[in-house]
């Protein structure tokens, strides 16, 4: 039977600082055991990724690393996007390059991408003028997020692109692969938090791992979009992000 929502309220605090200030605790207190598992796990591939004897027992600890990475960023995630929408979160903004920025946010991910066999596909210029001024590691969460949802919702062989390019007044970076699609009454509700669960359930390509919401308020607090749609033709889904280029915003 659900609990009255007073009772959760009571245990969180009775005002809304209190519920906040509470969340952020318990955020706190679940990320620093993730973060000494993190960090072990890296110290014992570095030592053994050489060994031979231990090739296999290396390639476990490194599905754990994964693993243990993607648990820490789901955590930071929900924790920073109440702050987000709260309008609580102080942006760290500097003049950026979107390309440098997402090409090495995606050489961080090989790994997990490689584990799940995955045709990668990179399109990004190096000698485009593509500036914007964000808070860069927002954004690099924005693209492990990413990688993240797509890792879930594809199989061995499927391909996986991703292309950064300047469309008008914005940078436009593209995330696109040909796994599970979206189903269209949900393109509109990427952002909402009850449909996810309610679409979760009925197997549709969704999770309740606040991953989605966040990249979507991330970019709401840079001026930008965020949408995604599964093309009927080819299959492929892609999700679009769009940020004002530093000309742009300086205008």
């Amino acid at each position: 039977m659900t609990k009255p929502l007073e009772t959760t309220s009571s245990l969180l605090g009775k005002t809304a600082e209190e519920i906040s200030d509470t969340t952020w605790l318990l955020g706190h207190d679940l990320k620093s055991p993730i973060a000494i598992v993190i960090s072990a796990l890296e110290i014992l591939i570095s030592v053994h990724e050489d060994d031979e004897e231990l090739a296999h027992s290396v390639n476990l600890m490194r599905g754990a690393l994964i693993a243990a990475n993607r648990q820490y960023n789901m955590v930071s995630d929900l924790l920073d996007l109440a702050r987000l929408e709260t309008g609580d979160y102080e942006l760290q903004r500097y003049d950026t390059d979107i390309a440098a920025l997402i090409r090495a946010s995606m050489e961080n991910e090989i790994a997990a991408i490689k584990s799940k066999q995955l045709k990668l596909e990179i399109d990004i210029p190096r000698d485009a003028n593509l500036m914007a001024n964000i808070d860069s590691e927002l954004f690099r969460r924005v693209v492990v997020a990413l990688v993240d949802n797509t890792i879930k919702f594809t199989v061995r062989d499927d391909t996986f692109r991703v292309s950064v390019r300047r469309v008008g007044a914005n940078i436009e970076v593209l995330f696109s692969d040909n796994g599970r699609g979206i189903f269209p009454d949900f393109e509109a509700h990427l952002a909402d938090r009850g449909p996810q669960w309610d679409s979760r359930q009925a197997g549709s390509r969704t999770s309740v791992g606040m991953g989605l919401p966040f990249v979507h308020a991330v970019l709401k607090a840079h001026g930008g979009t965020f949408t995604g749609k599964t093309d009927a033709d080819t299959r492929f889904t892609t999700f679009t992000l769009q940020i004002p280029a530093l000309s742009a915003q300086a205008g």
